[in-house]
């Protein structure tokens, strides 16, 4: 059994960042379909089978729990700050209890997983997200790894212009305290921290998703700002031949001895 320190830390303890809720069930469930192949080649590439104690990060409804359970060599634990998430079905088939915590105060004992998982997690740890990076590399076990899945918005890509929504996303994110730069952020806060460090970006590009425009409704925004997504999302609707793209990092971070 892995040492946990406190299963749930108290309101107080956290930091005083807003915590944004979960999209819908169905939303992110789109989203780990979305990234179903990147996300498989990661894993592969983390040695998923070979890992015995997994630690899936921002576990959110549970969606990728159950793949990473299937895959490992042992158990996972699922950690996420909405209690009501980790009574869902797909966070309940790890071999230790789910846990309700602040990824930036991770309560586990140092060395205490192979393998820690995160999509689209690190991009909610606050900002910047170095606290959650230093939290990660002491509950890694030496040679231990941090695969990650995690967004870019600086980079995204949308045609016409008439339909890009970019600098919405990227205000949103701010607001809600989020890093819509965590994609690029992160190598070099994981590289400070001692560890070796492999990069790739998500290949092709994908149909535009209509359910993008639900993901983004869900953030905090101006009157204005609310306006201008809903005029937005009316002409995306009525425009064909459209091309949205936003990369996607795929990070490896093996942790080394001295770290």
């Amino acid at each position: 059994m892995l040492a946990i320190r406190p299963t749930v830390l108290a309101e107080h303890d956290l930091t005083h960042a807003p915590r944004p809720h979960l999209p819908a069930p169905e939303l992110t469930a789109k989203q780990a379909a979305w990234l179903a192949g990147p996300r498989a080649r990661l894993l592969r590439r983390a040695d998923i089978a070979r890992r015995e104690r997994v630690l899936d990060l921002g576990c959110g409804w549970g969606q990728v729990t159950e793949e990473l359970q299937r895959r490992c060599g042992g158990g996972v634990v699922s950690l996420d700050w909405e209690m009501a998430a980790l009574t869902t079905t797909s966070n309940r088939v790890s071999d230790a209890s789910p846990v309700c915590a602040d990824g930036r105060r991770l309560p586990f004992r140092s060395g205490s997983f192979d393998l820690v998982f995160s999509q689209n997690a690190l991009l909610w740890m606050g900002r910047p997200a170095t606290w959650t990076v230093h939290e990660v590399a002491k509950v890694l076990a030496p040679g231990g790894v941090l695969a990650a899945l995690e967004p870019d918005f600086g980079g995204m890509m949308e045609y016409p212009r008439a339909i890009a929504a970019r600098e919405l996303w990227i205000a949103a994110l701010f607001r809600a305290r989020a890093d819509p730069f965590i994609g690029r952020h992160l190598p070099p806060w994981l590289k400070k921290w001692g560890f070796s460090v492999s990069v790739e970006l998500v290949p092709g590009v994908q149909p535009p998703q209509p359910e993008r425009f639900e993901l983004l409704a869900g953030l905090p925004f101006s009157l204005d700002q609310r306006e201008q997504l809903g005029r937005i999302r009316a002409r995306a609707e009525a425009t064909p031949n459209q091309l949205v793209h936003l990369p996607y990092f795929l990070i490896l971070a093996t942790k080394g001895t001295a770290t």
